[in-house]
């Protein structure tokens, strides 16, 4: 991950919130951070969301799952952006029938 830049009273004040034992660590304030940032900016899921699918780094549904809606809503928002989906075959399905047709002979 990036190192980021905060200011150094945000700093003190994520200090203030470990060593009083509110949070363990830094990690888990910022966690907290933007759990709190995407439950009140739930468009910022949508976009994070359409970014990771459109990018290849989740599959539709996961990307559905950090969008917070059905698969087929998400299909719908990634049309409405214009983010053509494209299909791929699992190569895991060929095994996967090959296997099933060697237990029925």
């Amino acid at each position: 991950m990036t190192d980021i830049q905060i200011p150094a009273m945000v700093e003190k004040e994520i200090h203030a919130l470990i060593e009083t034992k509110y949070y363990p660590s830094i990690s888990e304030v910022v966690k907290d951070a933007f759990r709190t940032l995407f439950a009140t900016k739930p468009a910022l899921k949508i976009i994070s969301a359409v970014y990771l699918y459109s990018n290849n780094e989740v599959s539709i549904s996961k990307a559905a799952e950090i969008a917070g809606v059905s698969i087929e809503e998400f299909k719908e928002i990634l049309a409405s952006r214009g983010v053509k989906r494209e299909i791929y075959p699992d190569e895991r399905i060929d095994e996967n029938v090959k296997m099933i047709l060697e237990r029925r002979v």
